[in-house]
């Protein structure tokens, strides 16, 4: 697996590994999940996707 360049200095932060195949993982301590989503680049950023859950949520209930 290769690593990817981890952008934050923070200790408690996790890495990014590719295997061979391309499947990527995030890993931090013990813990590994497998990513099988991305956001796109030019995409919505968090915030604005999160308000707009909260917004639909409310409206359904």
């Amino acid at each position: 697996m290769a690593k990817s360049k981890n952008e934050s200095n923070n200790k408690s932060s996790g890495t990014l590994l590719t295997e061979k195949d391309g499947t990527q993982y995030f890993v931090m301590g013990k813990v590994r999940i497998k990513v099988s989503e991305h956001f796109a680049q030019d995409g919505k950023p968090l915030d604005s996707l999160l308000e707009d859950v909260i917004k639909h949520a409310a409206a359904a209930s």
